[in-house]
């Protein structure tokens, strides 16, 4: 038997089953694009009124830094390009999970999953074209901001 779909948000078709296992979103950070990481975060520090939280190299060269609830990713045009087109990065409960329910939504896996020094990620574009970062941070990651919620 073919499950009825409801609808949610802007009327958007779901299957009763996929909102039995929505994921919980914990945080979304806004993402910024920049060629020095320490030129962008005296002002973002400024306004908003925090300081950095989370601070990290990837293996690839990139700098990665949080202050408040935007992520800058910074580095070289070069090294900058495959990430530009991803708008928002969330942190999510289960990336298994995510992984499963982006898969049945046709969105198209761009990299991951795999391990970073937060905990997992991957990057997927959804169906209409926005591209998304969803991590699954460790218990390393949620010490360093203060704990996971409850």
């Amino acid at each position: 038997m073919r499950s009825a779909a409801v609808c949610i948000g802007d009327g958007i078709p779901v299957s009763r089953e996929t909102l039995l296992t929505i994921m919980r979103i914990f945080r979304t950070y806004a993402r910024a694009y920049a060629n020095d990481l320490d030129a962008v975060l005296a002002p973002l520090i400024t306004v908003a009124g925090e300081p950095v939280s989370t601070r990290f190299t990837m293996p690839n060269g990139l700098e990665l830094a949080t202050v408040g609830r935007v992520l800058v990713v910074a580095g070289d045009d070069r090294l900058l390009e495959p990430y530009r087109e991803t708008v928002a990065t969330l942190i999510i409960d289960d990336l298994d999970e995510c992984h499963a329910l982006l898969t049945r939504t046709g969105a198209r896996i761009v990299r991951g999953p795999q391990a970073v020094p937060t905990g997992r990620n991957l990057t997927a574009k959804l169906p209409g074209g926005v591209q998304i970062e969803y991590v699954e941070w460790d218990e390393a990651q949620w010490g360093r901001v203060g704990g996971r919620p409850l």
